[in-house]
């Protein structure tokens, strides 16, 4: 199949196929329907609106996110850079979310003789389930890997100069004291809240803060023969292990304090690239053979990529 009629089928026919079924389904219970409808549940149904402008905003917000899907997968197609399947799935999902929710929501008020009289809403959890499953069905369709990219003559390669038989290791760091100083700054911040906050709040917003600032104030990056390990945060996880086999080649690239979507471990779904990062500054630069990147914020990454490189050339795949 056409790499551009599968990602139209998969971020485009399908959510409008979902919104077409629903705006048939809304038309075709409209006289079963009570006017407004309940539209939020607590206990019960607790909040109604008017079931022509509840019909309308979903539908016309479903168009609206499968019109952004389709332009962002179908530019970055033309680019070289087609969505990965993990994006492609999430796209379609969210594009037909809220013919879901109108469907699920109909559902529930169907026969009642008003508002207050609607069904429990657990039962839209099981229309949530059927947006994943188009989302999966999605993601095989159009999720598509990213071409290789050739490597253009005189473009900077770092090498370390490793020679054939010889070993090396290289082990790379960088941490954000900053984070450590607000993590100390947490129980004074609680204690200038406002009077009368539980003392368990108190606790947990301590402790949700202690946790995450362990386990990204600091990262750390090893390159062998095995290929290339990540560990954040104090007990070194979360982790990653790269194989050379895995890896096109290694450069070194800039990175700002808030880009990448800021500190700690991030991903584009867009573009398939994973940051892993405690400050802004150089970084070292996995292409991956899929064609996504992985970005790892240490210091002296120019060494670990020359040294990536050098592996990848000498086609080493273990240490003897």
């Amino acid at each position: 199949m056409n790499k551009l009629i599968r990602v139209l089928v998969a971020t485009a026919v399908l959510p409008c196929a979902v919104l077409a079924v629903a705006a048939v389904l809304a038309n075709a219970w409209r006289d079963r329907l009570p006017d407004p409808i309940a539209t939020h549940w607590n206990d019960g149904p607790n909040n109604a609106n008017s079931l022509g402008l509840f019909v309308s905003v979903c539908l016309a917000l479903g168009v609206v996110v499968t019109v952004v899907v389709a332009v962002i997968a179908v530019a970055g197609l033309r680019n070289g850079r087609p969505l990965p399947r993990t994006a492609a799935g999430l796209g379609a999902s969210l594009a037909a979310m809220p013919a879901a929710v109108l469907v699920s929501t109909l559902v529930l008020n169907l026969d009642a003789p008003d508002w207050h009289a609607a069904r429990g809403g657990a039962l839209v959890l099981l229309f949530l389930l059927g947006v994943a499953v188009l989302g999966v069905v999605a993601a095989f369709v159009g999720g598509l890997p990213s071409p290789p990219r050739e490597h253009q003559d005189g473009a900077y390669r770092p090498s370390v100069g490793l020679q054939p038989g010889q070993r090396a290791f290289w082990s790379g760091r960088a941490s954000n004291p900053a984070m450590l100083w607000a993590l100390l700054a947490i129980p004074a911040a609680i204690a200038f809240l406002p009077a009368g906050l539980p003392w368990p709040t108190a606790v947990w917003i301590g402790f949700v803060g202690a946790v995450v600032t362990a386990l990204t104030y600091r990262l750390r990056a090893k390159v062998d023969a095995t290929g290339v390990t990540i560990r954040f945060g104090l007990l070194g996880f979360p982790w990653r292990h790269l194989e050379l086999g895995e890896i096109r080649e290694a450069t070194v690239r800039e990175l700002t304090t808030f880009g990448d979507g800021g500190l700690g471990l991030r991903f584009n779904a867009v573009t398939g690239t994973t940051a892993y990062k405690v400050r802004g500054g150089p970084a070292l630069a996995l292409t991956l053979e899929n064609g996504r990147t992985v970005l790892v914020s240490v210091d002296d990454p120019e060494t670990g990529a020359g040294l990536v490189n050098d592996l990848i050339a000498q086609g080493v795949t273990r240490i003897d």
